[in-house]
């Protein structure tokens, strides 16, 4: 899945459209991060999307939606008329408010993918927390994001491939497929994140900012396809 999320650009809509043209063969998605589409019209980022669906690919709006539910739902209308195919979702919202994210994203045929640990250094600061339930019982706040998703049925969930512990520890008895970022530029190993159970490979800066972008993705693509053959 290619992160297309450049930091600046002249004409941002001729970038992602090249950049999709370019990349379609060897990817199965893109995401969009939260900076990409907000400078962005519904209806350019609509052409946008009907680029990166031409392609069969999907599209995922990388925003990690995380208030209440009226907000929400406003939001998730916004994001279907984009033409987006999924949303990325912080739990943190709580189970009631996440059931009615989902309810809502599938009235529209949108995906839902959680956030249970993101992949830069600092999300031990938060996602790795202790946290202490009703019972008094001590457990990271990742773990109960996770619970959060698998009772809310979510369609995936993200773990930064930069934390392969916590892929392991969630893969051994995983319900839901892993997405994870964090691959390349942030330190991430593909090979490391396949052998602990990561199902979807997100990978953005070490892609759209190499000399040869084509050239890279090849490499993730065949290094990723061997890894699911042997």
């Amino acid at each position: 899945m290619l992160a297309l999320d450049p930091i600046c650009s002249n004409d941002v809509l001729k970038y992602l459209n090249e950049k999709i043209v370019l990349l379609q063969e060897e990817i199965c998605a893109v995401k969009f991060n939260f900076h990409v589409i907000l400078p962005l019209s519904l209806q350019e980022m609509s052409n946008i999307n009907s680029t990166v669906h031409s392609y069969g690919l999907q599209s995922i709006a990388d925003i990690k939606l995380n208030d209440i539910s009226s907000t929400n739902a406003v939001v998730i209308n916004h994001l279907a008329n984009m033409g987006f195919d999924a949303v990325i979702v912080n739990p943190i919202i709580g189970m009631d408010e996440l059931s009615q994210v989902i309810e809502s994203s599938h009235h529209y045929n949108l995906g839902v993918i959680t956030v249970i640990y993101m992949s830069h250094a600092g999300a031990r600061e938060g996602f790795g927390l202790n946290v202490v339930d009703d019972s008094l019982i001590s457990n990271p706040l990742y773990q109960r994001l996770l619970q959060y998703s698998e009772c809310c049925d979510v369609d995936g969930i993200i773990v930064g491939g930069t934390k392969v512990d916590i892929i392991n520890r969630i893969s051994s008895k995983k319900k839901l497929p892993i997405y994870s970022p964090g691959l390349g530029v942030q330190g991430g190993d593909p090979k490391t994140a396949a052998k602990a159970g990561t199902d979807y490979f997100i990978i953005g800066r070490s892609i759209i900012q190499s000399k040869d972008s084509l050239k890279a993705a090849r490499l993730f693509r065949k290094q990723i396809n061997s890894l699911k053959q042997g």
